[in-house]
């Protein structure tokens, strides 16, 4: 099996860890969209199943990368609380910039505005949010970011920045057509922000931030 992986080329090697880590979410987010789910109620087992399962995906990622010769410095600067605290005026640039297309999308489409989005209850205890909110977070960046501006990124800024964009775009379409759309802008800010600075810790401290807010305005489940 490592032989196999080790004789992957880069571009079978980039299809592969992204259909790996991404497949299953792109389409459950398309089934959420075609079937008009418009709730979830985010039980404990359900939010525990979600956490296994993107950190068995990191796992069979890190070790497949490892095996193909990648390294962390690859992906990330080491850790550094500056970078990490970096991330509060990259989330409110985030946010900025998430108002102001969900202002365009409307402004341009008036209908859009009674389009109705997603909505999560939480029903699990906040601690088990938490973990969920943190380990969601680390996996998007490390992955959707991360890798795929890494491993682009001699194809130039422009591929891998789309690229990455439009990978974010594609697993957020169940949220409804303009918090979807409205993740493009965030998508092109976080994934030139780390084309910039190559680290993905003030990413992961907005996400998480962006996360803990959507979470305590979210309604309370009555269960």
């Amino acid at each position: 099996m490592e032989e196999r992986i080790r004789r992957l080329g880069d571009r079978s090697e980039f299809f592969f860890v992204v259909t790996l880590s991404f497949a299953y979410f792109v389409g459950t987010s398309l089934l959420v969209l075609v079937l008009g789910i418009r709730e979830f109620e985010l039980t404990t087992g359900r939010v525990i199943r979600g956490v296994v399962t993107e950190i068995a995906i990191l796992l069979v990622v890190g070790w497949i990368l490892r095996v193909r010769g990648w390294r962390a410095v690859q992906l990330t600067r080491p850790f550094s609380w500056s970078a990490l605290l970096g991330g509060v005026p990259l989330f409110v640039g985030y946010y900025l910039l998430y108002v102001a297309a969900t202002l365009t999308v409307v402004a341009l489409y008036p209908a859009a505005a009674n389009l109705s989005s997603v909505r999560m209850i939480p029903s699990a205890p906040w601690g088990v949010i938490l973990l969920f909110i943190v380990v969601n977070s680390v996996f998007e960046e490390a992955l959707v970011t991360g890798y795929v501006v890494a491993a682009l990124s001699a194809q130039g800024a422009a591929l891998a920045i789309t690229a990455s964009t439009l990978l974010r775009f594609l697993y957020h379409l169940y949220q409804g057509p303009v918090a979807s759309l409205a993740i493009l802008p965030l998508g092109l800010l976080f994934a030139a922000v780390y084309w910039r600075w190559r680290t993905l810790w003030p990413l992961v401290a907005a996400h998480t931030i962006a996360n803990l807010l959507a979470f305590a305005a979210s309604p309370q489940s009555a269960a």
